[in-house]
């Protein structure tokens, strides 16, 4: 009886080491052969955000290039499409 009780024993004793040692040289390798990602995400933030910026900047003077004939036409389009909702 004592004798199964320290087989058992040693039997989880040797496979927790085997799963410790497999465990080890698996984060060894990981941390050997892979290049760890980092974020810069103060950057990124600002370069979207100038980004933005610069498209609405566009935009701005894109808007400023239509001119009345246009902006007329479109008032006219909305005003037909409106009526037809109703």
């Amino acid at each position: 009886m004592l004798d199964t009780i320290f087989h058992v024993i040693l039997n989880i004793f040797i496979s927790l080491f085997i799963i410790y040692c497999c465990h080890s040289g698996w984060e060894y390798l990981k941390n050997t052969y892979t290049h760890k990602k980092t974020k810069d995400l103060v950057n990124t933030q600002i370069t979207k955000y100038q980004q933005m910026m610069e498209e609405m900047q566009q935009s701005i003077q894109s808007a400023s290039s239509i001119s009345k004939n246009d902006i007329q036409h479109m008032d006219d389009d909305l005003t037909k499409f409106m009526e037809e909702q109703m």
